[in-house]
């Protein structure tokens, strides 16, 4: 089954490490979702048969909607698309914007999945961030979340400029103790553009070494598979059944829709992507056209490799799922890669599939970029 990726481009104000498309001024969000049902209306008839199990509200910050808006724009989805009824739908959130709000609110509208933008439970991280939460503030909105919510997602960074590893751990050991059923940690990036790197390129930060970096990677991994996770992608891990079932359709090769501006689709072997600009976005559908930029049927060359990169990065290659998909054997085809990689001890060759361990995780773009 296929799953639905939903933008809302709008924050409240721009975190220094984040290149996102969004804009700050909410006075286009009534607008804005006039024209995001407009675009549904018009997908309804080309996808009418396509069944659908999952939805995911990113962002930008999702959570600027009340739970009236998620209601509203969830019971759309539902009438033009086939959505299984078990369907998981999750919404990207940033702790801060639940203050005084109730949760049931946003259970009955439909969402069944929260993924927070914690970052850290550090104070002295989260300044640095330019996040607009406190540590205690996160703690208190997670355990009001979890009252109605059993599948929530945190997000961490970690490999901060002079992080120290025990407030790192401090950070995982408190997630943990919340309950929480996954968690996505990342490297913190310096994307140009970003106030993060202005402040790098004026040496006002020092970026931490690939080695650090490495490190700070595996006391994570083993960190969260110590305590009975299961890391299922690079940056995931998850208690055995609460795997994100939207990120999967992504790294699975799967088909995906793409809404509102930025989004990017993968729909029978096509992919497009949604014009950027908000205002772009609403014009064409003021005028009854789909704001795509861009669309193009991927090469057997450009498939493979995309095949390749998100399956090293999750699962591994099924040698099946390979053959069926690209009509050539795996192993044939690498058969110098995958030699090298199992001899390094980067890479588990099982006779069904083809997988990274942690090591090779720890290094996966490397790997990719150098033997693919």
């Amino acid at each position: 089954m296929s799953g639905i990726y939903v933008h809302i481009p709008f924050c409240r104000r721009r975190c220094n490490y984040c290149d996102f498309y969004f804009i700050t001024n909410t006075k286009l969000l009534e607008e804005y979702l006039i024209s995001l049902k407009k675009e549904m209306s018009i997908y309804s008839g080309k996808h009418r048969n396509q069944r659908f199990n999952s939805v995911y509200f990113g962002g930008g910050t999702p959570s600027i909607l009340t739970a009236k808006d998620f209601y509203s724009v969830i019971n759309e989805l539902h009438k033009n698309f086939n959505i299984d009824s078990d369907s998981e739908i999750s919404i990207e959130a940033n702790p801060e914007d639940f203050t005084g709000v109730n949760f049931r609110d946003y259970h009955s509208s439909g969402i069944s999945r929260i993924s927070f933008g914690v970052q850290s439970f550090i104070d002295s991280e989260l300044k640095f961030l330019s996040r607009q939460h406190t540590s205690s503030q996160a703690v208190k909105i997670i355990k009001l979340a979890g009252e109605f919510f059993e599948n929530i997602n945190l997000d961490l960074i970690y490999s901060l400029p002079e992080q120290k590893f025990f407030d790192l751990e401090y950070s995982l050991n408190t997630a943990l103790s919340l309950g929480i059923k996954h968690i996505s940690a990342y490297t913190l990036t310096f994307e140009e553009k970003t106030l993060l790197f202005k402040m790098l390129t004026d040496e006002i930060v020092k970026r931490n070494s690939s080695d650090t970096e490495g490190r700070f990677y595996r006391f994570v991994s083993d960190k969260l598979i110590s305590s009975g996770f299961k890391h299922y992608e690079v940056s995931n891990f998850a208690i055995n059944g609460f795997e994100c079932r939207h990120n999967l359709k992504y790294w699975n090769f799967d088909c995906y829709l793409g809404l509102g501006p930025s989004s990017h689709s993968f729909m029978e072997n096509e992919r497009w992507n949604n014009v950027k600009s908000i205002s772009g976005y609403i014009n064409s559908l003021h005028k009854n056209i789909l704001p795509i930029e861009e669309k193009y049927k991927p090469t057997i060359i450009q498939s493979k490799l995309e095949f390749i990169m998100l399956s090293l990065r999750s699962g591994g290659i099924n040698f099946k799922k390979y053959e069926e998909k690209f009509k050539c054997n795996f192993i044939q085809e690498y058969s110098n890669s995958v030699s090298a990689l199992t001899k390094n001890k980067y890479a588990i060759n099982d006779g069904y599939k083809f997988s990274l361990n942690e090591d090779g995780y720890a290094i996966a773009d490397e790997i990719i970029a150098r033997y693919f």
